[in-house]
Order: structure tokens, then C-alpha cells, then sequence
């Protein structure tokens, strides 16, 4: 196995870890369970930067620049890399480009329900004095004053 074979497996290996990390990044999406989604958050960052360091070794090894994307990668590497090999790393790119822009839309879905339940929060607060300069709630009628006091 080639140098360039050997990186691409690590790649391969990487980016394995990097979907199942986005994978469970969705699930915390979805059920909201922020203090979970930051490990995930931490961990994927962690793993980002190794995906950008095999990235750039492989660049390296075939003689293109780091910024060089898949198409240019694969077409340099025809020859010194196995068909299989590549054809793992591809699919696994291609897998969790998907699943970061799904969670994408997932994280933006969330921030536009905050900002509308802050939203409803502010309205309440300007609408009427919740609060008074004590700190003590104020602008809702008092149930325990009598009809007959003034």
C-alpha cells in the first residue's frame, strides 16, 4: 500500500468518526439538549482540525496545494492511489457534507424559534410592567385587596 493509500485511510477513519460525531450533533438538534450538543460541539471541533491536517498531507503527497477540493485531489491521484480507497473517502466526504448542512438547517430552525420565544418575552415585558424597580411583580391585579378599599 502507498503513502497516498495509507493517508486516505486515516482520512477514511476520520471522517467515519466525524459523521458519527454529526450524527449524534442531529439528535442533540432535535431534542434540544444544549449542555450535550457543547461536548459534541468541543469533540467535532477536535476532529475537524485532524480531517484539515490529512487533508493537507494527502494534498501534499500528491503535489497539489491544501486548498485543492475532491475533483482536483482525485484527478492528480489516478495513479497513485487505489480506486477502492478513494471511492471510501469520496463517499464519506460526500456523507458528511450532507449531514453538516442538514444539521445546519437544524441549528438555524432552532436560533428562529428562540429568537420568537424572546421575541413573545420582550412583547410581555413592554406590553406591561412585569416587574417593578423592587424586582417584585407588578401590573397584575391584586387578589388579595377588598372591593371596599381605595
Amino acid at each position: 500500500m502507498s503513502s497516498v493509500d495509507d493517508s486516505l485511510k486515516q482520512l477514511a477513519q476520520d471522517l467515519s468518526g466525524f459523521i458519527q460525531l454529526l450524527e449524534e450533533e442531529a439528535r442533540h438538534l432535535v431534542s434540544g439538549d444544549s449542555e450535550r450538543l457543547a461536548t459534541v460541539i468541543a469533540k467535532r471541533e477536535a476532529i475537524s482540525g485532524q480531517l484539515t491536517r490529512h487533508w493537507q498531507t494527502l494534498a501534499g503527497l500528491l503535489g497539489m496545494p491544501a486548498s485543492a477540493g475532491l475533483a482536483a485531489l482525485k484527478e492528480r491521484g489516478k495513479t497513485a492511489m487505489t480506486a477502492s480507497a478513494w471511492r471510501q473517502m469520496e463517499t464519506l466526504a460526500l456523507e458528511a457534507e450532507h449531514l453538516n448542512r442538514v444539521n445546519g438547517r437544524l441549528l438555524e430552525e432552532q436560533m428562529r424559534r428562540t429568537q420568537a420565544a424572546m421575541q413573545v418575552l420582550q412583547n410581555a415585558v413592554s406590553s406591561r410592567n412585569l416587574y417593578g424597580a423592587d424586582g417584585r411583580v407588578s401590573g397584575f391585579p391584586d387578589f388579595n385587596r377588598r372591593i371596599d378599599e381605595a
